[in-house]
């Protein structure tokens, strides 16, 4: 009879164990080859592949205004790290052909119905694969970055190595890669035989605790990472429970536990993004606004760049009544909640009682501002002058206490006190030097 009929094995000749072994043999040798090819091909390309890697951090650190570079603390490390890249790169892109040829060593073990499944799900397995991959590169990822980084403070100054962060990063995109299969794997199971639609309901309240302690062994240890992996997990559990059992109670609670998932993603990007962060008051001149902005209320986002001219000066009302009065010839970025970039100009930053530190960058350093609790300034706010002009930073406190970090080094300006850098060393005058040292030089020749 037709093995169609039967349940056999599809008709394919018979191998002995021999056979089977070489055919093994010449399944991994072709994928070994393959990946060698990816990782040459990615190691020639390692400095864009870092890049490309590194924009989840580069746009974590532009948004809280600190250095987007990665760091090394040996040498070999940063050698260790570009092999770890390429070859995680090269895995990637191997990654088709490898299940290829595992396909073509299997494929002739399988009944005729089993290799017709496989052959729908494993397409639409990689095309999942990939869409999780770019779901946490793109938008979880980097959330857990701004969470990670903002819980340390301002006290702190983070040292991000290389090694450690192509670790996190590519462990989070497998890792959700590997979730978004979840509906797939259910389909296929209830498919070939081995579960039950009914048995993913009645262990419904199991599995989902089995989810959330999955997600913490896999994921980095802060309660946030884990979360974030575990919600998306159970959205994935529920959409597949309506894959196998498409009744009207599924789809009703697979739609409430959808809802739920979408509005916990939502909270948690408004959140970390702030749809606005502020608003432009009043204004004297001409005032320039770039980027993300409200033009109707002009209303200030993440991202949105102030200019003012020669003659122009403006004042921004930001979050928790914080003001920061724009000076002349003055240019600032947006850049977080309690954070801005002042490229160039200067500012004064007026931050009301409780307020929390606020974060300025400059290309000459970063200025943290607070209240001097310590210094007897508890309840009286913060209020700076903060100037950059000319690769010189001059910070001016008036209220509060600022802490600086330029050149690797940490300064204190308390109330009423002033601190001037002038990062590679302060201006001076060469000719002065160079006259009293030749006068000095000629009259030992003249001894001589």
């Amino acid at each position: 009879m037709p093995a169609e009929k039967t349940g056999t094995a599809a008709k394919e000749p018979r191998f002995t164990l021999g056979e089977h072994l070489e055919e093994l043999r010449t399944r991994v040798i072709l994928c070994v080859i393959c990946l060698l090819v990816c990782f040459i091909v990615c190691w020639i390309f390692k400095a864009d592949l870092l890049k490309l890697a590194g924009r989840p951090h580069s746009l974590t650190m532009e948004g809280l205004g600190l250095p987007t570079n990665l760091n090394v603390i040996s040498y070999q490390e940063g050698f260790f790290a570009y092999l770890k890249l390429c070859l995680l790169s090269a895995f990637f892109l191997a990654y088709p052909f490898m299940i290829y040829q595992a396909w073509l060593f299997v494929g002739v073990g399988l009944y005729t119905h089993e290799r017709r499944y496989v052959k729908i799900f494993l397409p639409i397995s990689f095309v999942a694969f990939v869409t999780g991959a770019l779901f946490g590169y793109l938008f979880l990822i980097p959330i857990c970055l701004y969470f990670l980084i903002t819980i340390l403070g301002s006290a702190v100054e983070p040292i991000i190595t290389m090694s450690q962060y192509i670790s996190l990063i590519f462990l989070l995109t497998v890792v959700l890669g590997i979730v978004f299969q979840i509906p797939l794997v259910m389909l296929l199971l209830v498919k070939i035989g081995v579960c039950r639609a009914e048995d993913y309901i009645t262990h419904r309240r199991s599995i989902l605790l089995g989810v959330f302690v999955l997600a913490a062994i896999v994921t980095p240890p802060d309660p946030f990472s884990q979360v974030s992996t575990a919600v998306p997990m159970v959205g994935l559990y529920e959409l597949g429970i309506l894959l196998v059992k498409p009744t009207r109670t599924s789809i009703m609670y697979a739609v409430g536990v959808v809802a739920v998932v979408l509005l916990l993603v939502f909270g948690v990007y408004s959140y970390f993004t702030g749809l606005e962060l502020g608003r432009v008051g009043h204004s004297d001149g001409t005032v320039t606004l770039s980027g993300p902005r409200d033009e109707s209320t002009r209303g200030l986002r993440r991202g949105a760049e102030v200019h003012t001219g020669g003659s122009s000066r403006t004042t921004l009302s930001l979050t928790d009544d914080t003001r920061v009065h724009v000076n002349q010839q003055s240019w600032l970025t947006i850049s977080g909640k309690r954070t801005l970039n002042l490229h160039e100009g200067e500012i004064l930053l007026n931050v009301r009682e409780g307020g929390g530190t606020f974060v300025v960058s400059t290309p000459s350093g970063r200025v943290n501002v607070e209240e001097d609790v310590k210094g007897g300034g508890a309840g009286r706010g913060i209020a700076a002058d903060i100037k950059a002009r000319n690769d010189t930073l001059v910070v001016t406190m008036i209220r509060g206490i600022a802490t600086v970090f330029a050149e690797g080094e940490r300064h204190t300006v308390r109330a009423g006190r002033q601190l001037t850098l002038s990062p590679g060393g302060q201006p001076v005058d060469v000719d002065s030097i160079t006259n009293w040292t030749e006068g000095i030089l000629g009259v030992k020749e003249g001894a001589e």
